[in-house]
């Protein structure tokens, strides 16, 4: 076996076929099928079930591709001890909330792309749970999360900055209580939102029910049915700024306001710490600098 049958191994798993993995590749598809032969002959059973075009994996090859991955993780960590230290490479699993990705990422993912251009970033969009599990199950290298202070011992934490919630409505908005329902409707994210969770949690200790709750898939798509005079919703300070300055919303003061939330980025205390991450983290502690 050679690391390279195993490269193609996770290639044909990624592409979920021959041919493709061999475009990907740059080889000719009986090459990459020699190389899959070549494995499934060692270890002395197949690995894949071919469908048509379509390959699903053995339990043997789903057994495998753990340990390929461990393979190839260390055959990278041990490419890179000859690299020259300056030469940033590889690839950057990126995980992040939809407020911080918009309102906070994008200057410092276009500072580090221009010093360090061939590193591949992939990042993804998730509620601050499922990008904590990201991290806690290996499909993200680094996430970035808005909840209370973390504190989980498998994580390495930096704090950011301290993240105001805010409830706001139209210019001509108020939040009405009558019989112990709110009369406007709350304009939110999902259930497994932070934000939402917060101001039902509120209202909740205040014995207030909601009379009516709007689903909408981004934080913009909300802002502008707030702003239509739709409902009122409950959103971090920083993502309503150029409304609020441009009258456009208004804060809604809220009696006792909310639990103190922050910006955060964590990575697994165990993971190895490679170049394209340890100068990562180090830009985006930078930039969080500048944030309060």
């Amino acid at each position: 076996m050679e690391i390279r049958h195993f490269v193609t191994f996770k290639k044909v798993i990624e592409w979920g076929s021959f041919t493709q993995a061999a475009e990907f590749l740059g080889y000719t598809q009986s090459t990459v099928t020699s190389h899959i032969q070549a494995l499934e002959k060692h270890i002395g059973a197949p690995l894949f079930d071919r469908m048509g075009r379509k390959v699903k994996l053995t339990d043997v090859g789903k057994r495998l591709l753990g340990y390929t991955e461990e393979i190839l993780s260390t055959y990278s960590k041990i490419e890179n001890i000859a690299n020259d230290e300056k030469a940033v490479r590889g690839e950057l699993k990126i995980a992040a909330p939809e407020s911080l990705t918009i309102y906070r990422l994008e200057p410092i993912l276009s500072e580090y792309r221009k010093k360090y251009p061939h590193v591949s970033i992939k990042l993804s969009n998730a509620t601050c749970g499922d990008n904590q599990k990201a991290l806690l199950n290996g499909s993200a290298d680094v996430s970035f999360v808005m909840l209370p202070e973390l504190r989980d011992s498998n994580l390495t934490v930096h704090l950011l900055n301290k993240e105001p919630i805010v409830v706001v409505g139209s210019p001509d908005s108020t939040m009405n209580v009558l019989n112990k329902k709110l009369t406007e409707a709350l304009i939110s994210n999902g259930k497994d939102c932070i934000y939402r969770t917060m101001f039902e949690k509120y209202l909740e200790e205040r014995e207030i029910t909601s009379s009516q709750i709007m689903e909408l898939w981004s934080i913009e798509a909300i802002k502008q049915c707030v702003m239509s005079g739709l409902g009122i919703t409950c959103l971090p300070f920083m993502t309503v700024i150029e409304e609020l300055h441009q009258e456009k919303l208004k804060i809604i003061p809220c009696e006792g306001g909310f639990q103190e939330i922050f910006s955060q980025v964590a990575y697994h205390k165990n993971k190895w710490i490679s170049p394209a991450l340890s100068e990562f983290i180090a830009i985006t502690l930078k930039h969080a600098k500048s944030w309060s």
